[in-house]
């Protein structure tokens, strides 16, 4: 069997079962563990599943949830782009949230190239906050639990220091989306995270490569009804765009 059609029959698999197991696919294929995890890193770099402990499940499950530091490599230069408009619609002298989505982490990388002499920057994840750090922004850290996953800062102390600030801007990642659920995420602790979050700031965006508008995750966390704006790329579907237009979002494509 080629490798293509090897893979090919995993998904379908996991499209009938929802999720599988190494050791079953090994089974069912007659090949070694390393062959199977050879495909499970193959179809998770090009999106279509999320590898777990010992197996894998679909990417649209709806607590499905990739590591963040293999997320910030998938969709890289929409990524980049929709930094870039971050970056555009941040001024100077203001205080803005990143939270924790890989999008957020190329917005340290266009703030080099930013001539700002003075901006603040309140961020949940880890990561970003080193990266900001290197940059030399000023960086107000949540306080928290750090999931591992997502390497980002949940729990009541995150939320209650929320509570206490007011900011300028808000720049938010989501999961999925939908016209029935608004935007998602897989984890309910993330999901209080980001809608205190958009509690504390003047302006709210959405920032998303335009894949989460075919996806579903477990927990809402905003009707576009409560945000300003959403920055994606041009592969945004028509009917998606038209129907955040009409609930007065403004959409940005890049």
């Amino acid at each position: 069997m080629f490798t293509e059609e090897r893979r090919n029959i995993i998904l379908e698999i996991l499209k009938r079962k929802g999720k599988v197991t190494v050791q079953e696919l090994v089974e069912r294929f007659n090949v070694s563990s390393v062959t199977i995890r050879k495909d499970l890193e193959f179809l998770e770099s090009n999106g279509s599943i999320v590898r777990t402990h010992g197996g894998a499940i679909l990417a649209d499950h709806s607590k499905s949830e990739w590591n963040f530091l293999k997320k910030i490599h998938q969709k890289e230069a929409e990524k980049k782009r929709i930094a870039k408009k971050i970056v555009s619609l941040i001024e100077d002298g203001d205080t803005v949230i990143l939270d924790s989505s890989s999008t957020n982490y190329y917005v340290t990388y266009e703030l080099r190239h930013a001539d700002f002499s003075s901006i603040t920057v309140v961020t949940n994840n880890v990561f970003i906050a080193g990266k900001l750090i290197e940059q030399g922004v000023e960086v107000i850290v949540l306080g928290g639990v750090v999931r591992e996953n997502s390497l980002s800062l949940v729990g009541p102390w995150a939320l209650r220091f929320l509570e206490e600030i007011n900011v300028d801007k808000a720049f938010l990642g989501t999961t999925g989306f939908s016209i029935e659920k608004g935007f998602m995420t897989p984890s309910i602790v993330e999901a209080d995270v980001k809608r205190a979050m958009i509690k504390s700031a003047s302006k709210v965006y959405v920032v998303t490569d335009s894949t989460k508008f075919h996806r579903s995750a477990f927990a809402s966390f905003a009707m576009p009804e409560e945000i300003d704006g959403v920055i994606t790329d041009v592969g945004i579907p028509e009917e998606f765009e038209k129907f955040l237009i009409e609930k007065g979002v403004e959409v940005y494509k890049v």
